[in-house]
Order: C-alpha cells, then structure tokens, then sequence
C-alpha cells in the first residue's frame, strides 16, 4: 500500500466502501429472513407487504431507499430505515478494517477477509437482537466453526499488529493457533456465563441470555482471550449509555445485550494493540503485585 498513490488509495477506498453497502445489502436479508427460517439465497427479495418482487434498480444500497422516500414503489408502504442503516454500516466497517488491517499490508489480505466475516455475524447477530431479542444458532454456531477455521487458515490472525503479521503453516503453530481460538471461546463464553449465575442469583431472573454466552465464545474464538475480557469490561459502557434513557422514560427493562458485546468486540479489534497493551500492563502490576 505504501507505494500507491494518494489517488489510487481513494479509490480503493471507494470501491471498499461500495462493496461493504452490497454485503450489508445481504445482510439485511439474512436479518429478516434467518429468525423465519427462510433461505437465504432462494426466492428473490420481495415486498413484505405485497410481495411484489423486488427489481434491481430498487435494490441499490442506501440509494433506492433514498429515491424511493423510504416507501415501496408499488404498495407504498414504508420500508423499515434498518435497510439503509445496515447498508451504510456495513460499509462503514469495511472501510474501518481497510485502514486497521489492510493498510499495514497488502499481505494481510486473508486476516482482512476473516475479520469482514466475523463482523458481518456481528451486524446480523446484533440486529436481530435488538428486533427479536435471540441470536439465532445460525449465527453462533456457524461463528465458532469459522473462528476454529480461521485459525487453521491464518496462523497468527489473533496476533496482527502494526510490527507481527505472520503466516506460519508449521504443525506446531496450526496447534498453537487452533489453541488460541478454543482457550478465546471457553475463558470468554464461561466468563459471561458465570456472570448470568451471579445476576440470577441476586435479581432472581435471567439475567444473560445464553445466546450472549455463544456470541461471546465467537468473539473470544475470533479475537483470542485477551481482546475478548477487554470486550466484557467495555460493554457494560454502551449499554448503560443506551438503557439508562430507556430505564428513566420506563420503556421497558429488557435490553438486548448482544450489540453491546458486538460493538465493544468491533472497537477492541480496530484498537487491539492498544487493548492488549492495557490488559498486559495491568496484568504485570497484579502479578508484580501478588507475586
């Protein structure tokens, strides 16, 4: 990347960010349509409401749902402004990772492509949480398969930074690598699990889904341990940020905690070496400390 132009580096941008609105585009039909146990890939996308089929050129991210006002050009009826959201988001993530992976080095293409899946079961996790307030198995599930996989494939993922990006095909660091996802899925999973006993124990209710248990086993198994305690400890922060106002306008008390996990997972991932030098440091001191 170092020897591309200002104007070339633009463009790849723009193409990133333009490919990141399709993906999301997808997304929002994985959203819709995995809780309904509809496939994904078969039919074609259509009006909820009266199932007219949708055509191309109403199906541009963000810009046919700005053409069309946010209504549907047959029935009128008014399209859920999620579609756009997930759309720019989408887009905005991959531009994100672009300049926290890829401009590091073009060589980190695999690391790139593993870390654009993760969030994307991140984006479709979180929103059908916030809607249906589960996480499918669809999606945990298929997240702990690939975060085993992506261990395989890209030795050293958990580890990229700005001076370590390696790709060793050894024996031994398929086993160490592999080890780093399964140790990030059991201490990450039981941490938040051990913290839904304890909730349960003193409000004498759920207090932790255990789709949120699998969904942090998937952070843990994509970021490592490390990463993932940084998540559990960040969380709490957006979510108080966003249930506070809810708790005082009395608008329910049940707030869906899996966007909270995904985007404290996505902020410890574009600042890892800084979360991890956190966490070592504070680590030292408790050792030096107790030892």
């Amino acid at each position: 990347m170092e020897n591309l132009s200002l104007q070339s580096v633009l463009l790849i941008q723009l193409w990133i960010f333009g490919l990141g609105l399709v993906v999301g585009s997808f997304l929002n039909v994985c959203i819709y349509r995995i809780p309904e146990g509809i496939s994904i890939v078969w039919p074609a996308s259509k009006c909820i409401y009266c199932s007219k089929h949708i055509v191309w050129y109403d199906n541009i991210p963000v810009l046919s749902y700005l053409f069309l006002r946010g209504k549907c050009r047959h029935c009128q009826s008014k399209i859920s402004v999620q579609y756009p959201i997930v759309e720019a988001i989408t887009g905005l993530v991959f531009l994100l990772l672009f300049h926290s992976v890829l401009m590091l080095s073009g060589d980190l293409i695999c690391a790139y492509i593993l870390y654009i899946i993760f969030c994307c079961l991140l984006i479709v996790g979180s929103f059908i949480d916030m809607r249906l307030h589960i996480i499918p198995n669809e999606i945990t599930y298929t997240g702990l398969v690939l975060a085993l996989i992506a261990a395989l494939l890209c030795t050293g993922f958990h580890n990229l930074n700005s001076s370590l990006g390696y790709f060793d095909n050894s024996a031994n660091q398929w086993i160490a690598s592999l080890l780093v996802s399964l140790k990030g899925i059991l201490v990450s999973g039981g941490l938040i699990f051990l913290c839904g006993v304890f909730g349960k124990l003193v409000f004498k209710k759920d207090a932790m889904g255990f789709g949120d248990v699998k969904l942090m086993g998937v952070i843990g198994g994509f970021l490592g341990w490390k990463l993932a305690v940084a998540t559990f400890f960040l969380a709490p922060f957006f979510g108080l940020l966003f249930g506070m106002p809810r708790l005082i306008l009395k608008r329910g008390n049940v707030i869906p905690y899996g966007p909270f996990l995904s985007l404290a997972a996505f902020i410890c991932l574009l600042f890892k070496d800084y979360f991890v030098g956190i966490f070592d440091e504070y680590l030292d001191v408790y050792l030096h400390i107790f030892s």
